[in-house]
């Protein structure tokens, strides 16, 4: 029977368990492969050392008999055992073997010699030995043709043990050597391949971060890596027009939420925005004053001289305006042909009124039209300080009422009736305009 196990066990798990780097991965597979080829090669050559010196220590110890053989042919034949010794000492004292007899035709013992080796032997020697030398190497004294006597010789196992260590020794270190300068290729061949992929993996991971489309990936010594790299820094190319064409259109689509069309001022939700803005600091709230324009007899322009010519004094009338007003005041168009300013660092309502002359005065210049027609555009305008009143929505409300007061007059400026009501009659001369 089957269990479905959890989706957030294997979740788990995977998190607990950092997944391993390219480095880390690459390192031990190269020490595996350098370890398996080593040993591999090592048992191999090892092996074939060993068979190579077992043949070598046979064919040595034939040889030896052999030319004991001859050497003491004529001992033999005349039955001289001194000579015979004499013999094998002198040949023993330039070889070496373990143990030699010469025996009679009648296969008498004539003479025997064995190595002076007083060191012990350890078991793993003998066992050497004895797998090296199975057997006496045995070869006949003959003498004008005729077997005369016999050579019984067995080889010296510490001999080839002792040549045996030293092959098996500098075998031992070449393949250390080996091992070491395979482990120096391969970091050298990592490095070249984990830096070109951490580079790219760096700057993929701060484009993500941080949208860093300006970074490149250096170029690689590996053919590959190098065209992965260069395909990569063209993708961030397109990521980066592409954001730059975003930007651009965001620009656009923000500007256009925030401004009028035609006249190119802010609309009545980036006015308002700044209005609430400039409310929220109680210093600057307590120099802010609105001022809320409309033009006068406008309907009476697009109805005779077409919504072309209405377009023509709604531009013109926006050009006034901020040409007439400071850096930091703001003038919007709210919709139609009513406009609103906000001034800011206001003292007092004097100064306000002063703003609203001036923009005023700068309509009495006839707006020329495309076909020459002059016209002459007039403006109403209210006037609210905000210290005198609770929020931006209540402020602009009291300029507009403030504007439409002043236009049942006949246009002009007017303070708000909030303001107006609370200077009393006696002071309202100061405050209105006609």
């Amino acid at each position: 029977m089957y269990h479905d196990r959890p989706a957030g066990n294997i979740t788990a798990q995977s998190a607990a368990k950092p997944l391993p780097t390219l480095r880390k991965s690459l390192r031990r597979i190269h020490l595996i492969i350098i370890i398996v080829s080593l040993t591999f090669s090592g048992l191999s050559l090892s092996l074939l050392s060993v068979l190579a010196l077992r043949s070598y220590a046979e064919n040595n110890s034939e040889l030896l008999a052999t030319t004991i053989s001859y050497s003491a042919q004529q001992a033999v034949a005349t039955g001289d055992g001194a000579a015979a010794r004499a013999i094998l000492q002198d040949i023993g004292a330039k070889t070496q073997f373990g143990q030699v007899r010469i025996l009679d035709a009648d296969r008498h013992l004539l003479a025997s010699w064995a190595a002076s080796d007083h060191r012990e032997k350890s078991a793993f020697s003998e066992l050497v030995s004895r797998w090296l030398f199975p057997k006496p190497v045995h070869i006949p004294v003959l003498c004008e043709g005729k077997e005369v006597g016999s050579i019984w010789l067995t080889g010296d196992g510490c001999r080839v043990m002792h040549y045996l260590f030293q092959a098996l020794t500098w075998l031992g270190c070449s393949m250390l050597i080996s091992a070491l300068l395979a482990f120096y290729l391969s970091r050298r061949m990592h490095s070249g391949i984990v830096s070109a992929l951490s580079n790219i993996a760096c700057v993929a991971h701060e484009v993500r971060k941080r949208r860093a489309f300006s970074l490149r990936v250096p170029s690689s010594s590996i053919a590959e890596l190098n065209k992965l790299s260069g395909d990569f820094n063209s993708l961030l190319d397109e990521l980066a027009n592409w954001q730059r064409h975003l930007q651009s259109e965001n620009a656009t689509l923000a500007h256009q939420v925030r401004h009028d069309a035609l006249t190119g001022l802010p609309n009545r939700t980036a006015f308002e925005q700044e209005l609430k803005q400039q409310l929220s600091t109680p210093l600057t709230a307590a120099q802010v004053a609105v001022l809320f324009i409309d033009g006068d007899r406008f309907k009476e322009v697009n109805d005779r001289y077409g919504h072309a010519a209405g377009d023509r004094v709604l531009a013109i009338t926006a050009q006034r305006l901020r040409g007439h007003l400071r850096k930091n005041d703001l003038v919007a168009r709210l919709g139609g042909d009513e406009f609103a300013v906000l001034l800011s660092g206001i003292e007092s309502g004097e100064q306000a009124g002063c703003v609203a002359q001036n923009l005023i005065e700068a309509m009495r210049e006839p707006v020329r039209l495309d076909d020459g027609t002059l016209l002459t555009q007039s403006l109403s305008i209210g006037i609210a300080l905000a210290k005198n009143h609770h929020t931006g929505e209540a402020t602009i409300a009291q300029a507009d009422a403030a504007m439409y007061h002043i236009k049942a007059l006949g246009g002009g400026w007017y303070f708000s009736p909030t303001l107006w009501s609370r200077l009393q009659t006696a002071a309202a001369p100061e405050y209105e305009n006609v």
